[in-house]
């Protein structure tokens, strides 16, 4: 990408904000469709479960995706119990809001959350995507629907108490979840991002509120958040779990009486999209953006990063790259289990594994690096974060090109028509 690109371009039309990036020349062949040893297409291969006749015997893609199903499932249930910690905290806080220990205790909260939820950000299908998305239930921006954020809806929040109101459920998500916690847990400054025509200031109720007023009004706030972001934690597992929604039934039986996904591929397609977060979210949106290798919009662009208030936006990136691995490697202890490398070495792209898991593991490094803080490193040594971004982009390159040329993935439509 370049510089100087209009940021419209750069925002997609969903909620999730994303930006569309590269287009490469690909084959797409038929839905359903799957891939034989040699990388090439297979017609009349298996679909559904037992063994496909398309790769090394003993691969099986129905346990494929079962291990992804249980793999999702568990990391939902780790942030809901998180989300579970975070309302308790926010609720002492707002109880005590002059009390800095506890509002210390709601942002040590709040981190343990974010990991989790990071984490979980690579498992962006079903329930959790946006529509019209397969089984999507739009539950992800809910719970943060970064990079929509609205400052200035969250000051006027502040100052008129609709976080109160019952209706609040229902506001603008660029003013609630985890977003909206962090900027009132965080920012303990008495300004706010409104202009001068706004009610809270021409009117002077943001200044009659005082520091004190201002404090409790936000440790309120942020527990009303809380709340609603746990709300959604639970709804998301039990849309997934078997007792309930059971959309691990829907994934796992894709292609043979799934409701939702008429082939296995389908589905496939679908856990493809959501790793492309690593090439569209992480590497554009976290890294690029902030360097201004992509234009910014305004002002600074180091004041693009994702979390400028609690400045753990390295720490994110770390727990997305974490998920990448979950997905892609496997989700059990050292990453153990059944999943896509398995799938590339079933169909003779071994070496595509092995470069695709080194390629993570110098992403993770490199994100190590950068240090104390990406926001530090941003003024100090960018050099850093540009080495960080270019070790994402390295494994990025592999995952749209012969990563999903190999096991006759579709590209993503969100990454259509960009060439970096």
């Amino acid at each position: 990408m370049t510089r100087g690109r209009p940021l419209v371009a750069l925002l997609g039309a969903t909620a999730m904000g994303i930006l569309a990036v590269v287009a490469v020349a690909c084959r797409v062949d038929a839905p359903g469709e799957d891939v034989n040893v040699k990388g090439t297409p297979n017609r009349g291969g298996a679909t559904s479960g037992g063994t496909p006749t398309n790769v090394a015997p003993g691969f099986d893609k129905r346990a494929l995706l079962a291990s992804i199903a249980e793999c999702t499932v568990g990391r939902y249930r780790a942030f809901e119990a998180v989300a579970r910690e975070l309302d308790v905290a926010a609720r002492a806080w707002a109880g005590s809001p002059a009390d800095d220990g506890l509002r210390t205790r709601t942002q040590a909260a709040y981190a343990r959350a974010m990991d989790a939820w990071q984490r979980a950000e690579m498992f962006r299908f079903g329930p959790a995507s946006a529509s019209p998305r397969p089984g999507a239930k739009d539950l992800r921006d809910q719970i943060y629907a970064w990079p929509l954020f609205n400052r200035c809806k969250i000051d006027e929040t502040t100052v008129d108490g609709s976080y109160g109101a019952g209706a609040f459920p229902t506001s603008l998500i660029s003013a609630r979840g985890l977003g909206a916690i962090e900027y009132l847990a965080f920012h303990g400054g008495t300004d706010n991002a409104c202009s001068s025509f706004s009610p809270i200031n021409a009117n002077g109720t943001w200044a009659a509120l005082g520091p004190a007023g201002l404090r409790g009004r936000k440790a309120a706030y942020t527990a009303a958040a809380a709340a609603d972001v746990l709300s959604r934690a639970t709804a998301l597992v039990r849309a997934w779990e078997p007792a309930s929604g059971d959309f691990q039934k829907e994934l796992v039986t894709a292609g043979s009486g799934s409701r939702v996904f008429a082939t296995n591929q389908d589905a496939f397609n679908t856990i493809n999209d959501a790793l492309f977060y690593v090439e569209v979210e992480v590497k554009d949106l976290k890294l690029a953006r902030p360097l201004g290798l992509v234009e910014c919009g305004h002002g600074s662009c180091a004041s693009t990063v994702e979390s400028p208030w609690a400045r753990r936006s390295k720490e994110n990136i770390a727990a997305n790259l974490e998920g990448f691995r979950d997905v892609f490697q496997g989700c059990g202890e050292g990453h153990a289990g059944v999943s896509f490398d398995d799938w590339l070495r079933a169909a003779g792209a071994g070496d595509l594994a092995d470069r695709m898991l080194a390629a993570t593991t110098g992403a993770e490094q490199a994100i190590v690096a950068v240090g104390p803080s990406l926001e530090d490193a941003l003024a100090a040594r960018p050099a850093e974060v540009a080495a960080a971004h270019a070790a994402v982009k390295r494994l990025t390159d592999l995952l749209k090109t012969e990563f999903i040329s190999v096991l006759n993935l579709e590209l993503p439509k969100t990454t259509e028509g960009d060439n970096d």
